[in-house]
């Protein structure tokens, strides 16, 4: 990780390496379903969301996380299910070129990749979050 990941809640918070080295780190084994419907089981190891998410004052009215990649992939998870997931930096014990978002249960095409941006959002009941999403490689490859 050579970029700081900015945070944003109440306040914006740009978090490294050094930061994330003060926070409590887990390792659990989670699947990411593939679009091609394949489940790979991996040992992931990395820090809470919730934690992450403590750094810039998460307001309690959120609802979803929008977590953003380097290629501008955008992705919504409801807080729910994002705090049982990990800002992944290690898989199956070997470090990760960038960090990926990994959460239980979650289609694989969302658990990013090289994650720049994780921010707390509050969106209204009748909004679906899917459609605030962008995915540019798989929309590249329509055209």
């Amino acid at each position: 990780m050579t970029t700081p990941i900015l945070v944003r809640g109440h306040e914006a918070v740009p978090i490294d390496r050094e930061v994330l080295a003060d926070l409590p780190r887990e390792t659990e084994k989670i699947a990411i379903s593939c679009a091609s419907g394949l489940r790979h089981e991996s040992k992931w190891s990395g820090f809470p969301l919730g934690a992450v998410l403590e750094f810039a004052d998460a307001p309690p009215e959120t609802t979803h996380i929008a977590v953003t990649s380097a290629d501008d992939c955008h992705v919504y998870v409801a807080i729910r299910d994002a705090l049982s997931g990990l800002l992944a930096v290690e898989q199956d014990g070997k470090p990760l070129e960038a960090p990926r978002l990994v959460v239980p249960d979650i289609d694989g095409m969302r658990s990013v990749k090289d994650v720049v941006a994780i921010e707390a959002v509050s969106l209204d009941s009748g909004t679906d979050p899917t459609a605030l999403e962008r995915h540019p490689k798989v929309e590249d490859t329509d055209s």
